[in-house]
């Protein structure tokens, strides 16, 4: 069947089941038609399929997959869903709904703590079941992006795992931490940034430092970027900037040195979600940023503990 053509089948004929290797072509078929055919789906199956603790299900009719979702467990106490996935020619059918069922019904039974997911604000169908699965929306952010800028950084300067008690000290004062859910981002998924985390990071030297009043004995600021290796989309030659955080009238600053730091590390572009401000907008804008999409990044949030209606 294309995906041009209306489905009909009987709900009693839909299943859903594990995920095994051999669903990949159909997989990547869906994935095909998902996204203008820029999913990031085919590159992520082999680790999702090799995934030991979390779950991956399809929804077959019959033979034919025409849906799929995965659970991950970031951390103990913390999920993630995402993948969230129909062929179009089984839309309207009520297949996402069961699937989002089934995830929500498997991470129930792993006991506490929460399960977050994030999804495009023009995604209405999933808004739709956040909702009506208990989720609470914690986060709306914007995708900002500019070109990298070919001038030796000024005053960013990589930390070291010894600066941990610093980052955390201006972290716990943060109006904007807390605004971002206490969160990392990395292509479309948000991490606690744990002390564990934080500690990986700085080792990695992922995490640099901004001066305050260019003193870089006192903690004005700090950035965080993804590592090119964890890339979803390995030649998007970007900086991703996984946490950005200042004062405000710094902030501008800092923003544009990250575009120096993207021009040192040998990428085109640097690019970020902020939380969804008209002041932050205001900043990055005057250290050259700019919408790279239109929609937003809507973040929810489920305690696991919490009765579903």
């Amino acid at each position: 069947m294309s995906s041009s053509q209306p489905a009909t089948f009987s709900p009693a004929d839909l299943i859903i089941r594990p995920a095994v290797p051999a669903d990949r072509v159909a997989l990547e078929a869906i994935a095909a038609q998902t996204w203008n055919g820029h999913d990031y789906l085919p590159l992520v199956l082999d680790d999702w399929f090799a995934d030991p603790v979390g779950e991956m299900v399809v929804a077959a009719v019959g033979e034919r997959v025409v849906g799929v979702t995965k659970l991950t467990r970031f951390a103990p106490g913390e999920w993630w869903m995402e993948g969230l996935r129909v062929d179009p020619a089984y839309h309207r059918h009520g297949i996402a709904r069961r699937l989002n069922q089934h995830m929500n019904d498997a991470v129930d039974r792993c006991g506490q703590g929460v399960v977050r997911f994030a999804t495009a604000s023009i995604n209405k169908a999933v808004r739709r079941l956040a909702e009506h699965s208990g989720f609470e929306r914690t986060a709306v952010l914007a995708p900002y992006g500019a070109e990298a800028l070919h001038e030796p950084v000024r005053a960013l300067w990589p930390l070291e795992p010894d600066d941990a008690p610093r980052v955390r000290a201006w972290l716990a004062v943060s109006d904007y931490f807390e605004r971002a859910q206490r969160s990392l981002e990395s292509d479309w998924s948000f991490y606690f940034l744990t002390d564990a985390r934080l500690a990986e990071r700085l080792a990695a030297g992922l995490v640099y430092g901004w001066p305050l009043d260019g003193d870089p004995a006192r903690l004005g600021g700090v950035l965080v970027i993804n590592a090119r290796e964890a890339d979803r989309w390995p030649e998007d030659e970007a900086l991703k900037i996984a946490y950005m955080d200042a004062d405000t009238p710094q902030l501008s600053a800092l923003a544009e040195d990250a575009r120096r730091l993207a021009a040192a590390q040998g990428r085109a572009h640097a690019h970020i979600k902020i939380v969804s401000d008209r002041k932050l907008y205001a900043a990055l804008r005057k250290a050259g940023y700019r919408r790279t999409w239109k929609g937003l990044v809507w973040l929810f949030q489920r305690d696991i503990s919490q009765r579903r209606t």
